[in-house]
C-alpha cells in the first residue's frame, strides 16, 4: 500500500516523490504508477515522527522524472538522470526504459545478498562470544577441540547448578568429573554379551578383536560372534586372531541363524558381537538383525565413534542411539587425534555414558575401560594417546579351534 505522503505532478511533469518502506518497495510503485520509462533522479532516507506513538517511522524516497519531460537541470547546467549501479550511484545520461528496470532490480538484488551475508556474519561472530566461553578453562576446552556452543551449555549447566562462576576452575573441573559419565569399572567387572555398532571404517572389529584377546588373557571364556561380515579377508582375520588368542568365534552369514545361536550365548562369561556397518542393507530399522538384537533385551550396546572424525558432522549419532536403543559409547582410534575436547560435542550429541576408549592397533595402541577423570584430562589435553593404554598381561597364546554351530 502507497503511503499517503507520495507526491502527485504539480505542474507540467514536475518531478515526482515516491515514499515506501523499502527502496524495493518504492521502485514497485515507480513502474506501476508511472511506467517502465520513468527516470530516476535520486533516493534518501527519511525519518518521521510517528503520528501516534513515541517512535519514528523510516521511509525511503525516490524522486521520478515524468516520462516525457524535461530532465532536471543539475547545478552544473547538463541535463542528467541518476541511476543505481553496481558501481554506486553516477550521473550519466538518463537511462530510460527496460534496461533501467533491470539495472534497479540487479541493484536491489545485490543489496539485498549484501545486508543478508552481513547478518550471518554477525551471528557466527556472536557465537564465537557466548557468555560463559570468556574464561581461562573454556579457551582450553577450545582450543583442544570443543565447539563454543557445547562449552557454553556445559558451564551454563555448571553455574545453574552449583551456584559458582566460571572463574571458579578447580570447582568446575571437580563437577565435569563428576557429570562426566562413563564405566568407571574395572576389567574384573566386564561380563556379559555386549553389541558393538558403528559406521564402516570405524575400528569397530579392531575394538572388539582387542577386547577379546584382553578377557580371554584373563581367563574368561570368551566368544566373538560375527554378524554378516563384508568380505572374506574379515573371517580370515577372526580365524586367525581367536586360533592365535585363544578365544572362540563364530560367524553368522545369514538371519536365519541368528536364532540358533542364541542358545550357544549362555555358555561364555563374556560375549562381543560385531555387528554389520550401520549403513548395510541388513542393518534396516524393523529388519531381522534389529528385531533380534531389541528381543535380546540383556545386551548392551555400544556405539563406535571414532575420534579422528568431528562429532558436528556426525549427524547419524542421535538416531543410531534411539533407533538401536544403544546404552553406551565407545570410543575408537583416540590415538588419531590431538583434540581431546571434541568429546564434550560428542556427549553433548549423544547423551549415554563411555565404556571404552580405544587406540588403534596398526598404531601401537590398545583398549580401556573408560574413566570419567581420563576423560576429562584428554578434553583438557592432559593425555597423550599412550595415556590409553592399560596395563593388561599379555594376550594368550594358546590356540582353539574356531566354533562351528
Amino acid at each position: 500500500m502507497r503511503s499517503p505522503r507520495n507526491s502527485k505532478p504539480s505542474v507540467d511533469g514536475a518531478p515526482v516523490v515516491v515514499s515506501a518502506p523499502t527502496l524495493k518497495e518504492a521502485y514497485r510503485i515507480v513502474r506501476a504508477d508511472y511506467g517502465e520509462d520513468a527516470v530516476i533522479l535520486g533516493t534518501r532516507t527519511v525519518n518521521r515522527r510517528q503520528e501516534l506513538g513515541l517512535g519514528h517511522d523510516r521511509e525511503i524516497e525516490v524522486t521520478v522524472q515524468m516520462p516525457g519531460a524535461t530532465a532536471a537541470v543539475s547545478g552544473l547546467g547538463s541535463r542528467t538522470g541518476r541511476a543505481l549501479s553496481t558501481g554506486g550511484t553516477r550521473a550519466a545520461t538518463a537511462t530510460t526504459g527496460p534496461d533501467l528496470n533491470q539495472e534497479i532490480i540487479r541493484e536491489v538484488t545485490r543489496i539485498e545478498q549484501l545486508v543478508a551475508a552481513i547478518a550471518e556474519d554477525h551471528d557466527r561472530m556472536s557465537r564465537q562470544r557466548l557468555p560463559y566461553c570468556d574464561n581461562p578453562l573454556a579457551e582450553t576446552l577450545i582450543e583442544n577441540g570443543a565447539s563454543p556452543a557445547a562449552v557454553n551449555t556445559m558451564l551454563t549447566r555448571f553455574t545453574s547448578e552449583t551456584g559458582n562462576p566460571v572463574t571458579d576452575r578447580p570447582a568446575a573441573v571437580a563437577w565435569l568429573t563428576e557429570n562426566l559419565r562413563a564405566s568407571n569399572c574395572s576389567w574384573d567387572e566386564f561380563y556379559g554379551c555386549h553389541a558393538f555398532l558403528g559406521e564402516a571404517g570405524c575400528g569397530r572389529s579392531d575394538l572388539v578383536l582387542t577386547a577379546a584377546g584382553l578377557l580371554q588373557a584373563m581367563g574368561r571364556h570368551t566368544l566373538v560372534l560375527s554378524l554378516m561380515p563384508t568380505s572374506s579377508g574379515d573371517i580370515k582375520r577372526l580365524q586367525l586372531e581367536a586360533s592365535r588368542v585363544g578365544f572362540d568365534a563364530a560367524v553368522i552369514k545369514k538371519e536365519s541363524q541368528l536364532a540358533s545361536a542364541e542358545k550357544h550365548l549362555a555358555n561364555y562369561d563374556v560375549v562381543l558381537v560385531d555387528m554389520p556397518p550401520l549403513r548395510h542393507e541388513v542393518m534396516a530399522e524393523g529388519g531381522r538383525i534389529h528385531g533380534w538384537l531389541a528381543r535380546n533385551t540383556g545386551f548392551h550396546r555400544h556405539l563406535l565413534v571414532p575420534m579422528d572424525k568431528d562429532p558436528a558432522y556426525m549427524d547419524y549419532l542421535n538416531r543410531a542411539v534411539r533407533v538401536w536403543n544403544c546404552d553406551w559409547v565407545a570410543i575408537s582410534r583416540a590415538d588419531l587425534s590431538g583434540r581431546g575436547g571434541k568429546l564434550i560435542d560428542l556427549l553433548e550429541k549423544v547423551p549415554v555414558p563411555v565404556s571404552l576408549t580405544g587406540a588403534n592397533p596398526a598404531h601401537g595402541g590398545s583398549l580401556e575401560i573408560a574413566q570419567s577423570d581420563r576423560l576429562l584430562d584428554a578434553m583438557l589435553g592432559g593425555a597423550e594417546p599412550d595415556d590409553f593404554r592399560p596395563g593388561v598381561a599379555a594376550a594368550n597364546e594358546t590356540a582353539v579351534a574356531e566354533v562351528a554351530w
